[in-house]
């Protein structure tokens, strides 16, 4: 016969139970380090930035398709990257 849950007396830190259920889901659906930094902006609108700071400091195509593929866990050719950054 399973035991019913009870509620507990001590508070619950939402913050750290959010991070601990965070942290389980990577290491059940994923890698740790493919997830790593999980917090990080990974929003378009950071990737235009990075973007086109890259390319004022005259980094080459590789470069940005490269940082994409490391910071943003995608990866988009050549073509797609210059269309983004015009």
């Amino acid at each position: 016969m399973r035991r019913a849950v009870t509620p507990s007396n001590e508070s619950v830190n939402k913050e750290a139970l959010a991070n601990r259920l965070s942290q389980t889901l990577t290491k059940a659906f994923g890698r740790e380090s493919d997830h790593q930094g999980d917090h990080k902006d990974r929003s378009l609108a950071r990737a235009l930035t990075v973007f086109k700071e890259m390319k004022a400091a005259g980094r080459t195509w590789q470069e940005m398709a490269d940082r994409l593929e490391r910071e943003f866990g995608t990866t988009l050719e050549k073509d797609q990257l210059k269309a983004l950054v015009r």
